[in-house]
């Protein structure tokens, strides 16, 4: 376990985190340093919890002590002895102090979820004011929504870690405004063109070669539904879970139901809904429903189901790449996703429009089209009616790929510039 704790906290040496990108979820973190609240990071496996991390460890090294920090990935086999028991979170507290005969003031668990109960010893600290503050990051959003984790309310302040957004891609590559990404648009295109295919998360990113990205993503694939949903939820029937999942992916953005789903993949409407909602929890996907305010059977059964990342897409044994529109609309709909709307729907009962967008009492609607031609335009325009006929609409716009225009009162933006007029 010394050697565990050892190679987790480099910092205690004095060494800075190198290698790491500004996140927009940065400056929120790092101004709740103020408040003792638990902090609590929760996203998908490998979206960047672990680095905003770090970069909290550059910014508290400024001002403390770093043998002062304590840093612990509980997915590391060696901690495999606290995985059942959370009291030995002391003995390792006791044995980082005895290494560097300083008190730990700053604790930080990564995947915590691997520890059962690590929510009672966190509340015990938290009340007993062991540390100064304490950092917590989770790959499964139940994780917070369990029995145990309510002995947490009202003690912390979650943020969602997404993989990179389009606009802090477009930063790292020194295009940081409007000007800049209208001067150099054919790069803009290349980037999006890149992020359509391969995702955007971050180790991903920068990489060229498409061999070690296409291999890193199915490792990623793997990992999540082994550790996140197979082992974690102890499901026995792997086949038809893996089905189902893969089926999900290759209909992402189509109209279904629980039953449907079933049925397509050859079990019942139950355990369809069980696994889709295990496969939410671990944010590889996520299941959005019909905005609209009928209770109709039919209506209240329809769900659209988008991939929590374009690379996860086209790393499953399904190929994608040909079908760009598919692709785009997943990628708009993560994009909508970081933007942190209060809530993302889509309307069918009278028509259909890819996605409603709540903001306090106001209702956007946005359609998605990869290429507006004069074969589509009529139905793109018109599905905004599917939901003028349930509430009005502030806002009425079609995201597509490049094109720039105005219908009446609909807004035709190409999705770069969509970005910068929402950040």
């Amino acid at each position: 376990m010394e050697r565990a704790i050892l190679e987790q906290n480099p910092h205690w040496k004095g060494k800075i985190y190198q290698h790491l990108h500004g996140r927009s979820f940065f400056e929120s973190i790092k101004n709740n340093l103020q408040v003792r609240h638990v902090q609590v990071l929760t996203g998908i496996r490998r979206s960047g919890k672990s680095s905003g991390f770090r970069m909290l460890v550059n910014e508290l090294m400024k001002s403390e002590d770093p043998k002062s920090i304590l840093m612990l990935n509980m997915d590391d086999p060696l901690y495999y002895e606290i995985w059942e028991n959370p009291s030995l979170f002391y003995n390792i507290i006791e044995l980082a102090e005895k290494l560097t005969g300083e008190k730990i003031q700053y604790l930080f668990i990564d995947e915590a979820q691997a520890v059962k109960g690590w929510e009672t010893f966190v509340k015990s600290a938290y009340d007993s004011e062991l540390f100064r503050k304490i950092f917590v990051t989770g790959s499964n959003s139940s994780f917070l929504n369990n029995e145990h984790s309510i002995l947490l309310s009202g003690r912390y302040l979650e943020e969602k870690v997404f993989p990179y957004s389009f606009s802090e891609i477009l930063s790292q590559n020194k295009i940081d405004t409007y000007f800049d990404a209208v001067s150099e648009s054919p790069k803009v295109l290349r980037l999006l063109d890149d992020c359509l295919e391969w995702g955007c998360f971050p180790e991903i990113s920068p990489l060229k070669n498409t061999e070690i990205k296409s291999n890193l993503l199915k490792s990623y694939f793997d990992s999540i539904i082994m550790k996140d949903c197979i082992s974690r939820y102890q499901i026995g029937d792997v086949a038809t879970f893996k089905k189902l999942l893969l089926y999900s992916i290759s209909n992402a953005g189509a109209v279904c139901s629980y039953k449907s789903l079933g049925t397509a993949t050859g079990t019942n409407e139950n355990t369809a809904k069980k696994y889709i909602n295990i496969l939410n929890d671990s944010h590889i996907i996520q299941d959005v429903s019909n905005f609209a305010f009928s209770l109709k059977e039919n209506v209240r059964n329809s769900h659209k189901i988008y991939v929590a990342d374009n690379g996860i897409t086209n790393a499953v044994s399904y190929r994608f790449w040909d079908n760009k529109a598919k692709l785009f609309e997943n990628f708009v709909f993560n994009e909508l996703q970081k933007q942190k709307y209060e809530e993302i729907t889509f309307a069918n009962s009278h028509g259909e429009c890819d996605f409603v967008i709540k903001n306090k009492f106001d209702y956007h609607g946005i359609q998605v089209c990869y290429e507006l031609t004069p074969e589509n335009q009529a139905r793109e325009v018109g599905g905004f009616a599917a939901v003028e006929k349930e509430t009005s609409l502030t806002k009425k716009t079609i995201i597509t790929y490049n094109q720039s225009s105005k219908i009446d009162d609909v807004e035709i933006i190409p999705i770069w510039k969509w970005i910068f007029n929402t950040n």
